[in-house]
């Protein structure tokens, strides 16, 4: 299955082929800068598994302490987000709302010791990160 994405203008689309390694919901306070929502709702899929279909020469990128690699992607021409690409696990998240045709089934809450908007949906809510993508995969009480 291949899902497609785009920014609020669509000069810059994105395709992700396969089923995505997680749907969650995050509520860092990273995500909630460039959002400006209390919570965001990513998807993440191998890096090698997304790639651009049209406007990648469109494309700015933003990394937090000037890192090389990975960073917040955004469209030159309409600044919307396009995706960020996690360097340390090598993921690229895309979140649900630029998906079409993508039926989000989020399993888990990402950094809920940050939440600013308590959810109770049954979910379990990770501290932080799980421990294979360097977090410490404790799961709070919701």
């Amino acid at each position: 299955m291949i899902y497609k994405a785009q920014c609020s203008c669509g000069a810059v689309r994105l395709e992700a082929s396969g089923e995505p390694v997680v749907q969650c919901y995050c509520h860092c306070n990273s995500c909630r800068s460039y959002t400006g929502a209390p919570v965001s709702a990513p998807v993440l899929w191998p890096r090698a598994s997304v790639r651009f279909a049209a406007g990648e020469d469109h494309v700015d990128r933003y990394a937090r302490n000037g890192a090389e690699t990975g960073g917040i992607l955004t469209c030159q021409t309409c600044h919307g987000l396009v995706g960020i690409h996690l360097a340390g696990p090598d993921l690229f998240d895309i979140y649900a709302g630029l998906l079409s045709d993508f039926e989000f089934r989020p399993t888990v809450h990402l950094n809920y010791e940050n939440a600013v908007l308590k959810v109770r949906d049954g979910l379990p809510k990770l501290k932080d990160m799980p421990e294979d993508w360097g977090g410490s995969g404790e799961i709070l009480p919701e």
